[in-house]
């Protein structure tokens, strides 16, 4: 049996991973965690062979929890499943190590395909990567090239630094407040701050506020 451990906080996703892939006769889902800050306890006490592991997780993102994966356990194989195409990220998770990279459009059959791949000890990286993930495609903006920001990205950073409020931001930019927020998270995994301070900070230093 392969034992796997899902880690993502969108409740309905990781319910429907644990439904579809708990369906198969060869895998048991031994545990389901909502937060970073969880895998690591439940890597230890589930002793998972496989990690299904989201980016853009509270408390702990997925590629610190990778770092730590690595660093503690280093057999259990990761599966980076994931919206981001980002250059920044997938090159992130080949520096770590991380033998998985898939998107979250994928079918459960390509799941499948990367779970046995990298139980094999090899590597399996979307190959819808090489059609989305474009190195250039901020190639106008340097500033945009840097970081790996959107231009709807840098807008609510120049609005952070101007001390603009989630509601005022959504209410300005005529978007939802839940929007708002999930762009704050993207930008925070993208510049690794972790302190909305911070945030402001880089706002005024890089002249957006």
């Amino acid at each position: 049996m392969k034992k796997i451990l899902i880690a993502d906080d969108h409740q309905l996703f990781n319910d429907g991973m644990k439904m579809m892939l708990g369906a198969e006769d060869d895998i048991e889902i031994v545990g389901q965690v909502f937060s970073g800050k969880e895998v690591l306890h439940a890597v230890h006490t589930r002793q998972p062979d496989l990690l299904l592991l989201d980016i853009n997780m509270p408390h702990l993102n997925g590629m610190e929890v990778a770092e730590k994966m690595r660093e503690s356990y280093p057999a259990v194989r990761v599966i980076m499943l994931t919206m981001y195409s980002d250059r920044k990220f997938v090159d992130d998770c080949k520096r770590l190590g991380v033998p998985a990279y898939i998107l979250k459009n994928s079918g459960v059959d390509e799941v499948l395909n990367a779970i046995e791949t990298v139980l094999a000890g090899k590597r399996y990286y979307d190959p819808k990567l090489t059609k989305s993930t474009n190195p250039d495609q901020h190639a106008d903006d340097s500033f945009q090239r840097q970081f790996q920001l959107t231009k709807r990205e840098i807008e609510i950073i120049g609005l952070i630094g101007q001390s603009f409020t989630n509601d005022e931001i959504a209410e300005k930019l005529f978007l939802s407040v839940a929007t708002v927020k999930t762009h704050r998270n993207n930008i925070n995994l993208k510049l690794g701050i972790k302190q909305p301070a911070d945030l402001v900070r880089f706002a005024i230093e890089h002249g957006l506020s």
